[in-house]
């Protein structure tokens, strides 16, 4: 009697390989600093969210506009805020942590730029329409100061040191995408 492999056998061999390929293939090809603009992204989209869905106004609080949700960028370094920088975003994917001083050099090797209109902030803020405001909103006394609303778009650039990823926050809308 001669031995050899059925087809099923080989058929089951060729389906477990594929899988494998699948599951390992993604993490060999990693991109830091995509994977960092993708997160970086998704902080700015939430960002937005809360600034659309918790509204500030207080006729009663003159100074309210203060309160709106931001991102803060301290060097690499972001955080999202609000209420004049006392209370963080929570991270409800990640056991409620804060969004706070979230490191994308440490976790990435990853350093970042701010260019465009952003070019000389670290504050970029929503209003209730999700329209990007930049600018340190403790020092204003009015909601929409002349120049804050963002006239060009707001571009953050991700490096490595070998390669770049670009984030376009666009002026009015908000719409936040990677180039």
């Amino acid at each position: 009697m001669k031995k050899a492999f059925t087809l099923l056998e080989l058929v089951f061999v060729i389906v477990i390989i594929g899988i494998l390929s699948v599951v390992i293939m993604p993490r060999v090809n990693s991109n830091g600093e995509r994977d960092a603009a993708v997160q970086l992204l998704s902080h700015i989209t939430y960002t937005q969210h809360l600034a659309m869905i918790d509204d500030k106004f207080d006729s009663t609080n003159a100074t309210w506009f203060r309160n709106r949700w931001q991102i803060r960028f301290n060097g690499n370094q972001y955080s999202v805020v609000s209420n004049n920088n006392t209370v963080f975003a929570k991270d409800t994917m990640n056991s409620g942590n804060d969004f706070s001083n979230i490191d994308l050099n440490a976790k990435f090797s990853t350093t970042v730029a701010l260019s465009g209109s952003c070019l000389n902030e670290t504050i970029i803020s929503f209003d209730h329409l999700g329209r990007p405001i930049v600018g340190d909103l403790s020092a204003t006394t009015s909601a929409y100061t002349a120049g804050q609303p963002i006239q060009s778009a707001c571009i953050i650039t991700l490096t490595n040191g070998t390669a770049n990823v670009v984030i376009n926050i666009e002026r009015e809308t908000g719409y936040t995408h990677i180039i």
